[in-house]
């Protein structure tokens, strides 16, 4: 199953969404996880990571109810997942919202933003469409893809290495595989750049069997 984690901070929109999940997981693909914004975003960064969902489905305006909260927001779903991603980078990430046109204007990457509509619509819509629940199962998927092709790649350049026969070029690469995986697995941590040297090829190693188990999960 594929770990969803939904942040909103209304008990009523969390509500919502799992009767949506619901209904329309009909296959029971997906483990539904829900919290709400706590009042520094670095710390709910923090719980995301603890919770260690597959894919994170954000309200935009988790700071409008702070009467339910009981305590200030100072940031919105935008800012979340947009910080977010600056740690895992192309991690599967929506931000819905009702307001799709005041998002969209603060939003560096406007696929990230769906409109909370699109959810009541699946409801008229035939099996022929997508519903939101296939698009969060394609990017969890595309997620996993591009991991195991990242994995690949950075196995065959470190072969290369070893055999002292990588260019400038493919050396380059590696060290953006490294950095792209490394995220992947431990987010706030890149790899120093002197495990790339031959005599460190055992860490990398390692590197590459916590890849394994983290594609394993998925």
């Amino acid at each position: 199953m594929s770990k969803i984690l939904y942040i909103d901070e209304e008990t009523l929109e969390i509500e919502n969404f799992e009767d949506y999940i619901e209904k329309f997981d009909v296959n029971q693909i997906f483990e539904l996880l829900t919290m709400k914004p706590l009042p520094h975003i670095d710390d709910t960064i923090d719980e995301i990571f603890k919770i260690n969902p597959d894919a994170i489905v954000s309200d935009y305006l988790i700071n409008e109810n702070i009467g339910e909260l009981g305590y200030n927001v100072n940031y919105n779903g935008v800012d979340l997942v947009e910080k977010f991603l600056k740690i895992r980078p192309k991690f599967p990430c929506f931000v819905l919202t009702a307001k799709d046109g005041d998002a969209v204007k603060v939003i560096h990457d406007v696929n990230l933003i769906y409109g909370k509509n699109l959810m009541i619509s699946d409801q008229e819509k035939n099996d022929q469409n997508a519903k939101f629940t296939d698009r969060l199962l394609q990017q969890v998927e595309h997620y996993k893809h591009l991991l195991e092709k990242s994995s690949k790649e950075f196995d065959r350049l470190i072969e290369l290495k070893n055999k002292g026969e990588i260019n400038s070029e493919e050396e380059e690469i590696l060290n953006e595989l490294d950095e792209f995986l490394e995220k992947s697995i431990d987010s706030r941590v890149k790899t120093p750049k002197e495990l790339m040297e031959f005599s460190n090829m055992q860490k990398l190693d390692e590197l590459l069997d916590q890849v394994d188990l983290v594609l394993k999960k998925l």
